[in-house]
C-alpha cells in the first residue's frame, strides 16, 4: 500500500508539472556556454541500507544539461564521507560534457565550478593531507584531487539553502523545493528577460550527431 501511495503521489505531480519546461537564456559573455556543477549528498538517508543518495545537476546557460539522483553503492561512515563520494561522481560527468563542449567548439577555459556545502570535502580536495578518518576512502578522494589539479574542476562553498542539487538526495519542504526546480529549470529568471539565442549551439550539436553518424555508415 505505501509503494502504491507513493506511486500515485508521483503521478499526481507529473501531472500538476506537465506545463513545467528547462529554460535556457542568453548569458553575459563571461558565463554564456560556461558549465557548473552543483553536488550533494544525504547521509545513511535509506534505512534499509543506511547508504546515502548522491545528487547532482549540471548546468550551462541558466538550466540544467545533465542531472542524477542514485544511491550510493557504499556504506559512508560520515557526511563528508557521502559528500565525496558524490562530488567524485559529479567530476566524472563533468569532465564527460567539458569534452562534448570543447567538441562542439566551446572549450571550457577555466575549470569547472562544482558548488558544494561541506567545508570537509572542500578542503580534502585541495590538501594533500590524509585524514586518520578518511584513509579509507583515498581512491575517491585521489581521483577528485587529480581533476582539480588538472584543472577540470574547482570546488566552491555554497550556502546549504542555495544548494540546488539538495532536492535530488532528498525529501525537502515545498518551498525550498519549488526554489531549486525553479534554479535547475531556469524559471527564476525575470519573464521580460530576451529569449535564449542558442541557434550556434544548436546547430554545432546537429553537425556533430550527422557526423557520428555518417562515420559509422562508412564503417
Amino acid at each position: 500500500p505505501e509503494h502504491v501511495a507513493a506511486a500515485k503521489r508521483i503521478l499526481r505531480y507529473l501531472k500538476g508539472s506537465k506545463h513545467l519546461k528547462l529554460t535556457y537564456r542568453r548569458q553575459p559573455a563571461a558565463s554564456a556556454n560556461v558549465l557548473t556543477c552543483y553536488a550533494d549528498s544525504d547521509h545513511a538517508g535509506d534505512p534499509d541500507t543506511r547508504h546515502s543518495v548522491t545528487g547532482y545537476v549540471v548546468m550551462l546557460n541558466g538550466a540544467a544539461v545533465s542531472w542524477q539522483s542514485t544511491r550510493q553503492q557504499v556504506t559512508a561512515l560520515s557526511t563528508a564521507e557521502a559528500e565525496y563520494y558524490a562530488a567524485s561522481v559529479a567530476g566524472t560527468d563533468v569532465t564527460y560534457m567539458r569534452r562534448i563542449m570543447d567538441d562542439l567548439g566551446y572549450k571550457q577555459e577555466q575549470p569547472t565550478v562544482l558548488w558544494e556545502d561541506n567545508m570537509a570535502c572542500i578542503y580534502m580536495s585541495q590538501t594533500s593531507v590524509m585524514y586518520h578518518k578518511a584513509r579509507h576512502i583515498d581512491t575517491r578522494v585521489y581521483h577528485l584531487r587529480e581533476l582539480c589539479k588538472e584543472g577540470v574542476m574547482v570546488l566552491e562553498k555554497v550556502a546549504s539553502a542555495d544548494q540546488v542539487a539538495d532536492s535530488l538526495t532528498k525529501s525537502m519542504p515545498k518551498p525550498a523545493f519549488e526554489k531549486h526546480r525553479a534554479s535547475m529549470m531556469g524559471l527564476q529568471l525575470d519573464p521580460a528577460d530576451p529569449a535564449p539565442s542558442l541557434a550556434p549551439l544548436e546547430s554545432r550539436i546537429c553537425l556533430l550527431y550527422t557526423s557520428d553518424a555518417a562515420d559509422e555508415e562508412d564503417s
